[in-house]
C-alpha cells in the first residue's frame, strides 16, 4: 500500500525546493550603478543584473556581447538623461504628421518641408522601417549649414595599431529641409545639398578633395575629385556611393553608418525596437580628440590603449531605445545587409553590422554624439568601422572646440570652383 503521507510530502518539497531556488536566484539580481563597467571580467557575474530597471543582457546585442567577451570592448554605463531637440526641428516634424508620404516611382517623399517627415512611427506599419530610413536620410538635426574643420580618421591594426591618421576638413550645405532663412527650399528644388571635403595631411594627401551634390530625387549623387599631383578635376562614376574611402574600412555609404538614399536600397525590413546601450551624450573636445598631444593614450583618450586599439572604452554608454532595421543591398554591393539600430526619439543610428555577400558577419560600426543646444545640431565625436574579417578598424575622432553650425554662407560657397580653390 501507497505511503500517503510520503505521497503529499514529495511534491511539496519539490515545490519548496524550487520555489527558494527562484528566491535565491531572485536576491542575488542587483541594480548595477552609475559607474559600472560592463567587460569581460565581469559580464558573466552581472548579465542577469539590471540597469536602469532592464537586465543587463538585454542592452547588449548579441555583437557587442561577443566584442566585449572576445575583442576587448569596455561599457561604462551612465545615467540617461533625455536627449535635447532644436524646437524647430520639432515644430518642423509634427508638421509633417499626416501629410508626408512614400513616393516610390520618384524615389521622394511628397508633403515634406523640413523635420523628420514621419514624427510617428507605428513598428507594424508596413513601411515602418522605410519611414525610419527617410526620417534619418531627411531628417538629421545638422543644421543648414555645419563645417568640421578638423577630423582624422585613424587607421588601426588589430596587432600592431594606429598606421595612419590623415586629416580632413568637411562642410555640407542644406539645399532643403532648412530651418533657418524664409523658406526650406533654396535654389529650384532638385538638390537635396552640396558637400566639400579636403584633406590637409598627410603630405601625399594634402590637397585632395571631393565636391558631391545630393539630388532630392532617384539620381545618385555628382560627385568631383580634385588631384593635387595633375591640378585637374575629375568626375567619379555614379557608383561612387558604394566604393571605399580611400585607404579606410568605409565605403561612401558607411559613412556615420548609413549613407545613402533610402530608394537605392531595394528592401527594408522592421525587426522591431528594444533597448541598448549607446553614447548620446559624449565626452567632448580633447577629451575625445588632443591632436596637440604625442603619445596614442594622450591623444586619444577614450580609445583602448591595448590591442585592438579600435575599442572606444573611455565614453559613457546610457540606455537607449532604438529600431532595429534590416536593410537589404542592391545586388551589386559589397554587402548583402546592414541591421541597424536607429534611435526612437530621434534621426540618429547608434550601430550597424554589415554582412558579407555569404552572409556572413564582416563588420561593425559604431558612432557617438552629443546634442549641441547652442545651435540645436547633433554633432557625432566619434565613430568606428571595424572590419573583424582582416582585423582591421578606422576610427574617427572630431575635433568639437572648432565645429561651426548655421554660419552665414550660401550655395554658391559651394561649387566646383570653390573645390579646386580650396583645394589648393
Amino acid at each position: 500500500m501507497m505511503n500517503l503521507n510520503h505521497a503529499l510530502r514529495a511534491p511539496l518539497v519539490t515545490a519548496v525546493i524550487i520555489v527558494s531556488s527562484s528566491m535565491a536566484g531572485l536576491s542575488t539580481a542587483a541594480e548595477v550603478p552609475v559607474g559600472t563597467v560592463i567587460s569581460a571580467a565581469n559580464i558573466d557575474q552581472i548579465k542577469n543584473d539590471t540597469f536602469e530597471g532592464n537586465t543587463i543582457a538585454s542592452l547588449l546585442t548579441e555583437k557587442i556581447e561577443w566584442r566585449i567577451r572576445t575583442s576587448g570592448m569596455k561599457i561604462p554605463l551612465a545615467a540617461s538623461k533625455e536627449v535635447p531637440l532644436d524646437p524647430r526641428w520639432v515644430k518642423a516634424s509634427n508638421e509633417n504628421a499626416g501629410r508626408a508620404t512614400i513616393n516610390k516611382e520618384a524615389c521622394r517623399i511628397d508633403g515634406w518641408g523640413a523635420g523628420a517627415p514621419f514624427p510617428n512611427i507605428d513598428v507594424n506599419d508596413p513601411q515602418a522601417a522605410e519611414k525610419v530610413m527617410w526620417n534619418w536620410h531627411l531628417g538629421q538635426l545638422v543644421g543648414d549649414v555645419s563645417q568640421v574643420p578638423n577630423y582624422t580618421q585613424v587607421l588601426i591594426d588589430g596587432k600592431k595599431g594606429m598606421h595612419a591618421e590623415p586629416v580632413a576638413e568637411f562642410t555640407r550645405y542644406a539645399m532643403k529641409g532648412r530651418l533657418t532663412g524664409d523658406s526650406t527650399v533654396e535654389g529650384d528644388g532638385s538638390e537635396r545639398g552640396r558637400q566639400l571635403l579636403y584633406f590637409k595631411s598627410p603630405s601625399d594627401m594634402k590637397g585632395l578633395g571631393t565636391y558631391s551634390v545630393n539630388y532630392d530625387s532617384e539620381k545618385v549623387n555628382s560627385v568631383w575629385a580634385y588631384i593635387p599631383a595633375v591640378r585637374r578635376v575629375r568626375q567619379l562614376s555614379g557608383g561612387a556611393w558604394m566604393d571605399p574611402v580611400g585607404s579606410s574600412d568605409q565605403l561612401q555609404d558607411d559613412l556615420e553608418i548609413f549613407n545613402a538614399r533610402p530608394c537605392w536600397y531595394p528592401e527594408y525590413k522592421m525587426l522591431g525596437k528594444r533597448k541598448v546601450l549607446a553614447v548620446s551624450a559624449s565626452k567632448i573636445g580633447k577629451d575625445i580628440w588632443n591632436k596637440d598631444a604625442k603619445g596614442f593614450a594622450e591623444r586619444y583618450p577614450v580609445l583602448d590603449s591595448e590591442p585592438p586599439y579600435w575599442n572606444i572604452n573611455g565614453n559613457n554608454y546610457e540606455v537607449r531605445e532604438v529600431f532595429v532595421i534590416e536593410a537589404i543591398t542592391p545586388s551589386i554591393h559589397p554587402y548583402s545587409k546592414k541591421v541597424l539600430y536607429v534611435d526612437t526619439q530621434y534621426p540618429r543610428i547608434h550601430y550597424g553590422e554589415a554582412y558579407d555577400r555569404k552572409g556572413e558577419f564582416w563588420k561593425f560600426m559604431e558612432f557617438h554624439s552629443y546634442s549641441n543646444v547652442a545651435d540645436g545640431d547633433i554633432r557625432t565625436t566619434a565613430g568606428a568601422v571595424i572590419d573583424f574579417q582582416r582585423n582591421h578598424a578606422t576610427v574617427s575622432m572630431i575635433d568639437t572646440s572648432t565645429w561651426r553650425t548655421n554660419f552665414p554662407a550660401k550655395a554658391a560657397d559651394f561649387s566646383l570652383q570653390a573645390l579646386q580653390a580650396g583645394s589648393r
